[in-house]
């Protein structure tokens, strides 16, 4: 159920077969002179909704957490940064109030590799409150699938550029799009950093982005996490 549209009358009567939580939590971050600044908030929404049309009676759809933590793009224009401990007690602080509603589950689903740090300290937090808690990065858990059906994968890249042009469509500018691979090899953090590996604010082969391929990868995101939400429900079963 999206709790942006119940009522407090049937969020009582929906509480007591309503044992999971969906919370998509996003960024506002540039993603290159084509895609939206909010292409990691509108990716989430866009697979917590493909989640809400199969298990509608058993999960709560949260609205999503819009702002993350950006330091790498910072300095692009746009892009919105929050520090990961403000980011690690917000979540925490939503979650926990939602746990008081009967919540035994939940999936941190995750549209922005700088909340990585946060979500996983929030989830480790939330496991002493007895909650059992999935933080899905989806492009890092499911990237072999998803290279099968965009090659040229990347921050703003032709996966992402494809997910958010089928997600809201109208909001990219193909025309605008090209094809950049990051020539650093090194994992060393260094002053602008940013700058130096998205000149442009984005990577991979935005270009190669269709519609067609971000139906295609929908289904496919969304299918490995509706196994996983089965493999925890299992877990405490």
């Amino acid at each position: 159920m999206k709790l942006t549209d119940v009522h407090m009358k049937n969020f009582e009567e929906y509480k007591p077969y309503i044992d999971t939580l969906i919370l998509p939590v996003g960024a506002i971050e540039a993603h290159g002179p084509h895609a939206p600044l909010g292409t990691d908030l509108l990716i989430p929404q866009h697979i917590a909704d493909y989640i809400e049309g199969k298990l509608s009676g058993r999960i709560w759809t949260a609205p999503a957490i819009p702002y993350g933590h950006c330091a790498v793009l910072a300095d692009f224009p746009g892009t919105i940064d929050v520090p990961n401990r403000i980011l690690a007690d917000y979540v925490h602080a939503v979650v926990a109030s939602f746990s008081r509603f009967g919540i035994k589950h939940v999936v941190l689903l995750n549209g922005h590799g700088g909340n990585i740090t946060a979500l996983n300290e929030t989830a480790m937090r939330l496991t002493e409150l007895g909650l059992q808690v999935l933080v899905s990065n989806y492009w890092l858990d499911y990237q072999s699938e998803i290279k099968q059906v965009t090659p040229g994968t990347g921050h703003g890249g032709e996966d992402e550029t494809s997910l958010v042009m089928h997600a809201a469509q109208g909001t990219v500018d193909l025309s605008l799009a090209g094809n950049h691979e990051i020539d650093v090899t090194t994992k060393a953090r260094f002053p602008e950093m940013g700058r130096r590996l998205y000149p442009d604010g984005y990577s991979g082969n935005a270009a190669a982005a269709s519609v067609e391929k971000g139906e295609r990868l929908l289904g496919v995101i969304g299918d490995r996490i509706l196994q996983e939400i089965t493999n925890m429900w299992e877990l405490n079963s």
